[in-house]
């Protein structure tokens, strides 16, 4: 706990833990508590929250992470971040909201657009705030935000059962509202933040070049994740879309692990004046003894994992063991993403993560016919990024120690 990279990577995997066992009692009781169909449903407009998120960021979420703690006017700074992703949450779920019947749903009307619309702002700003605190490597604070949001989370699905698929998704906007608020207390209380700042230009003066980036980068990055329930659904059915919302959220809890300790560690090197490859070295050895055994875990008793939720969600057992085996080698993308991102390659990120999204999507849509169809996709995108970030981050690295030892002869 007197490491700062392992208190906070701490503290995020307590984080992901509380999120991954609430997500998968949540499921578990939507499962027995509505129709399969309607658990399908919920997983596309659930895909599309993921997207319309993406595009609502503006690259805010890595900009805060990468230059938010050496800011000498955070108040401001922050409500001029909040400002934005406010205005594009608003854009994104209003334009996004007129495709709601494509992407599978058969009912869309006015109650369920400006659910979707408030849904997707309420987590935009709670996302925001999420990296506010690993930037300053305060993640406790996520922890007791995401605490109070899976909580209410869990329980709203009992009371609302009539309301169908709606019932599923009202349950996050409840939780995303929840998670706002008991933020800007910590952030008042804790950081002495004034939310009565007004928002200025030079809040992001020369860091529109990296939010944009980050911004391209995060959004062309999350297609893959956004559009496979929304294609699974279209192509095979609510019932499918159910099986395999529910591999994947098995399979996040593993991405999460990871995530969480990179997390952490993206902090580190951000604010570190001395090498990063210490750091690296540090959270490569953490995510790898976490999620291996985890993994096998997994492999072995994936059907015995999946009759939790319902005898029916068994029929995703090999998809399942397939994708676990993949979730150990996409530890490099975090890796290598990383190191890209901390020396600023953001357009070589965003070029891997589109030709990515292109395999992945281009693959399921005209090759699958099933569920391993669809997961073959997924980790022809995995190859695709491990290959073309690992090339980059090892091109940028000796790159940079040829140029200090350069600096360091003259």
């Amino acid at each position: 706990m007197h490491d700062s990279l392992y208190r906070n990577s701490i503290y995020l995997l307590l984080n992901m833990g509380v999120t991954a066992g609430a997500g998968f009692l949540f499921w578990a009781v939507c499962a027995r508590l509505y129709s399969t169909e309607n658990v399908g449903y919920a997983t596309a407009l659930l895909g599309a929250l993921t997207l319309a998120t993406a595009f609502s960021n503006f690259g805010m979420n890595r900009t805060i992470v990468r230059f938010f703690a050496q800011s000498k006017t955070q108040s401001q700074d922050l409500i001029t971040k909040i400002l934005l992703v406010t205005l594009g949450s608003l854009l994104s779920g209003v334009v996004l909201s007129f495709f709601l019947t494509t992407f599978g749903l058969k009912q869309a009307g006015g109650w369920v657009v400006a659910a979707f619309i408030t849904t997707v702002l309420a987590m935009s700003i709670k996302v925001l705030f999420d990296n506010v605190f690993i930037a300053f490597k305060s993640a406790s604070g996520t922890l007791i935000e995401n605490t109070v949001l899976n909580v209410l989370k869990l329980a709203f699905p009992f009371f609302v059962v009539a309301w169908g698929f709606m019932g599923i998704f009202s349950a996050q906007l409840v939780g995303a509202i929840a998670a706002v608020v008991t933020s800007v207390i910590l952030l008042r209380t804790k950081y002495k933040f004034n939310f009565k700042t007004r928002p200025s230009r030079k809040a992001l003066q020369g860091k529109w070049q990296f939010a944009f980036g980050s911004y391209t980068t995060d959004l062309v990055g999350v297609l893959p994740a956004s559009f496979l329930p929304i294609i699974v659904v279209g192509k095979l059915g609510a019932v499918s879309g159910a099986l395999w919302y529910t591999a994947m959220l098995i399979i996040n809890f593993l991405l999460t692990v990871t995530s969480s300790i990179n997390q952490a560690m993206f902090a580190e090197m951000s604010s570190s004046t001395k090498g990063i490859f210490g750091f690296v070295k540090k959270a490569a050895v953490a995510m790898y003894g976490l999620v291996t055994p985890l993994a096998i875990l997994i492999f072995i008793f994936a059907p015995q994992i999946l009759s939790l939720f319902n005898h029916q969600y068994v029929g995703a057992a090999s998809t399942l063991r397939l994708m676990s085996v993949f979730a150990l080698v996409g530890i490099l993308n975090y890796i290598s993403g990383s190191i890209l991102s901390y020396y600023k390659k953001v357009a070589y990120l965003t070029f891997v993560n589109a030709v990515n999204a292109a395999v992945v999507i281009a693959y399921c849509l005209l090759y699958a016919t099933n569920l391993q169809g669809i997961a073959i996709g997924w980790m022809l995108g995995e190859v695709v990024n491990i290959a073309l970030f690992c090339a980059g981050a090892f091109y940028v690295v000796k790159h940079m120690l040829e140029q200090h030892k350069e600096e360091t002869m003259a």
